[in-house]
């Protein structure tokens, strides 16, 4: 009897391995966005901080800016739209809330994942269509570090 339940817990171990590599990556074309606008180049560097928790970023406005309907860019790929991001303000954003022209996501990371969070290069502010893009400050975990 405690064979068959090894053998049983076993097998069940082994398709679950197998899945996992066949765990697909976040894609939804429904949710495919607007391409990196490259032509608009970066201007300034706001003292604006972005971190990542777990599968959320965090975004913290250190400077008396107030941001409000700007496209918001992660590595030069993904995109979420942010209503508002006041001074002094902090918010967090899902990673699952960003999407690129072709509607992938970044992995997003979390306790329960299948591949390596994408990390948080470089973020930047776009506030409308001629205007050079805001770069926003970001730092790495200890965690990204070690992965690079």
């Amino acid at each position: 009897m405690m064979s068959r339940i090894t053998a049983i817990s076993i097998a069940a171990l082994l398709v679950l391995i197998m899945l996992g590599g066949c765990f697909p990556k976040r894609y939804n074309p429904a949710k495919g966005t607007e391409r990196y606008p490259m032509e608009l180049g970066q201007g300034e560097t706001a003292n604006v901080q972005v971190t990542r928790d777990g599968d959320r970023m965090v975004i913290v406005n250190g400077t008396a800016i107030d941001f409000q309907d700007i496209n918001l860019w992660l590595n030069q790929r993904y995109l979420h739209r942010v209503k508002r991001l006041g001074p002094g303000e902090t918010i967090n954003i899902e990673m699952g809330d960003f999407w690129d022209v072709w509607g992938g996501g970044p992995n997003p990371g979390g306790l329960l994942r299948w591949y390596d969070p994408t990390p948080i290069v470089l973020v930047q502010a776009q506030i409308d269509e001629t205007s050079p893009l805001i770069g926003f400050i970001s730092i790495l975990d200890t965690n990204e570090l070690e992965r690079r």
